[in-house]
């Protein structure tokens, strides 16, 4: 039963409404496109808003659920009066149109655990498979719906969603899945090629007519480390494939520096799982990356997210290559990056049924000009955990809109950053279970929303009751990466300072974590600001 229970009013442009205790609220706005500008458009979508564009570009249409249910809350909003219609309908609580799913989260990364544990949260049913070719105890203890196969679990999930961690195994199976109607949310073959492949990636860019650094690609290190002996300049060597050990990428000073390196890795019997690649080294002002969701009807607008890597695993950018120790993001309405990285690509993407998170790394030379390096064609990681702080609402509802062709995420376009909490013997992956699993984890219920879980179990250990130490359920380590502290803020150091404080909180025996994540960022900020990059960033 909808009834109405609200105060409303216009006066001088500014729309104002006052939110009764008990109630949601559904609001919508109609207004002439030439009447909204860009501060209206942020005005809004800090207030939980999502803009429909109609098929002739005259009218935008503004839509809003809003829940305060535990307190009166007067919300200003600043609006054009000419042009624009008003409607405001209220639900009392426990009528609210409440979105229950299922959902089979196929995890091959074995990152998955936080996502499971939120759409838990958000009252889904869950089903979790984990990819592992060895014994793995993530979310053990927490009641979670473990399965051994998830292709048991397809009919069941076929109305709801089927969500992918990575792009590197079931992908040639779940293709067929997409074409019996299943909502799946991950890449293809095709599109995942485009990440796994490094060289069909770049040509992919060179199509699309992005300009690209010299490469070159070898069937094996030895290959690699010939070429580098004939070489007069500086490379960076990346493995491609779904080679998972990252403290392969190496960045060398000079071809002496690459082929030492090269040498150690012959000498100790490397393999690698496919080919590889050396990628010239530029004089660059620093890395960055940009992201956009990808559904049947292309990217997401307005929701470009840029990031900066901190790939290394001490501060400063020194020691072996992690994936990366945290990141510095930020969700923005419109970006340069995207423009000339990532929309050059959607009709490639369009063809090849990409469905999901899709990146591009590149470089921005001293110059100004941007080059790109890779895709990922996939969730990043720990990126997923930063866009699921900076994500409000529903965990996974919007996936399965995205899917259907709808926009209904609702994102904050606050900086936001990610530190990586690790133990040794991250980040070889190599580490024995007596090593890793088990050590007491403390201070997870106290920042339980800013903490997100990646190798995490719940067990009996030792735990403060008052001042005596007793025996009970405990949060414990279960593999190298225990898991992520995010924080958001109107800027980098806010951001930062919030981050820090979570850390603070959390305790367990050898905790690794970079304390420096975000600095180099700030260093930057003013030259790609002149070159046009990064402008809603503000350190």
């Amino acid at each position: 039963m909808l009834s109405v229970n609200w105060t409303c009013r216009v006066h001088a442009g500014l729309f104002i409404w006052t939110m009764q205790p008990g109630v949601s609220v559904i609001l919508i706005f109609h207004v002439k496109s030439i009447n909204v500008g860009l501060t209206h458009s942020r005005e809004m979508r800090k207030e939980g808003f999502v803009r429909l564009v109609h098929a002739d570009e005259e009218f935008v249409t503004w839509v809003a659920h809003l829940r305060y249910p535990d307190m009166q809350r007067a919300v200003f909003l600043k609006l054009p009066v000419t042009g624009c219609r008003i409607a405001l309908l209220t639900v009392r609580n426990g009528l609210d149109d409440d979105f229950h799913m299922r959902i089979l989260v196929v995890d091959q990364e074995c990152m998955g655990l936080d996502f499971v544990l939120r759409c838990v949260a958000a009252e889904h049913d869950v089903r979790w498979y984990r990819y592992s070719p060895k014994p793995i105890r993530d979310g053990e203890g927490m009641g979670l719906k473990i399965v051994d196969d998830w292709r048991d679990s397809m009919p069941w999930a076929k109305d709801g969603l089927i969500w992918c961690s990575g792009n590197f195994r079931f992908l040639h199976e779940l293709d067929r899945y997409r074409e019996h109607g299943f909502r799946i949310f991950a890449p293809t073959v095709a599109s995942a090629r485009l990440e796994i492949d490094r060289g069909a990636g770049m040509e992919a860019m060179k199509a699309a007519g992005i300009d690209v650094p010299p490469f070159h690609e070898f069937d094996s290190i030895s290959a690699a480390e010939k070429f580098a002996r004939k070489s007069d300049r500086a490379w960076v060597f990346k493995p491609l494939g779904d080679e998972a050990d990252k403290s392969l990428t190496y960045v060398a000073n000079d071809p002496a520096d690459l082929v030492g390196f090269l040498g150690r890795q012959i000498a100790s019997g490397k393999q690698l799982k496919g080919k590889c690649m050396l990628q010239e080294k530029l004089d660059m002002l620093c890395e960055i990356g940009v992201s956009g969701w990808f559904g049947q009807d292309g990217f997401l607008q307005d929701k470009w997210q840029i990031c900066f890597e901190h790939k290394k695993l001490m501060d400063g950018e020194v020691g072996p290559a992690t994936g990366e120790m945290g990141t510095i993001t930020q969700y923005c309405e419109t970006d340069k990056l995207a423009n000339e990285m990532l929309l050059p690509l959607a009709p490639a993407l369009q063809a090849l049924g990409h469905r999901g998170d899709f990146a591009v790394g590149a470089g921005i030379d001293r110059q100004g000009k941007a080059w790109p390096f890779e895709f990922t064609s996939r969730a990043g990681w720990p990126a997923f955990f930063i866009q699921c702080a900076s994500h409000r609402g529903d965990p996974a509802a919007w996936m399965a809109a995205l899917l259907d062709g709808k926009d209904t995420l609702r994102v904050s376009y606050d900086v936001a950053i990610g530190v990586v909490l690790a133990q040794p013997r991250h980040p070889y992956n190599a580490s024995p279970p007596e090593l890793v699993e088990g050590n007491p984890i403390s201070g997870i219920e106290e920042v339980y929303d800013d903490f997100h879980c990646a190798s995490v179990m719940l067990g009996k250990g030792p735990k403060m009751e008052g001042d005596r130490v007793v025996d009970g359920p405990v949060y414990m380590t279960t593999g190298e990466l225990v898991g992520c502290a995010t924080a958001l803020g109107k800027k980098i150091e806010r951001a930062r300072t919030k981050v820090y404080r979570t850390i603070e909180r959390i305790n367990y025996p050898n905790m690794m974590f970079r304390r420096d994540i975000g600095e180099k960022v700030t260093d930057s900020l003013p030259l790609l600001h002149r070159f046009g990059y990064a402008l809603d960033m503000e350190a």
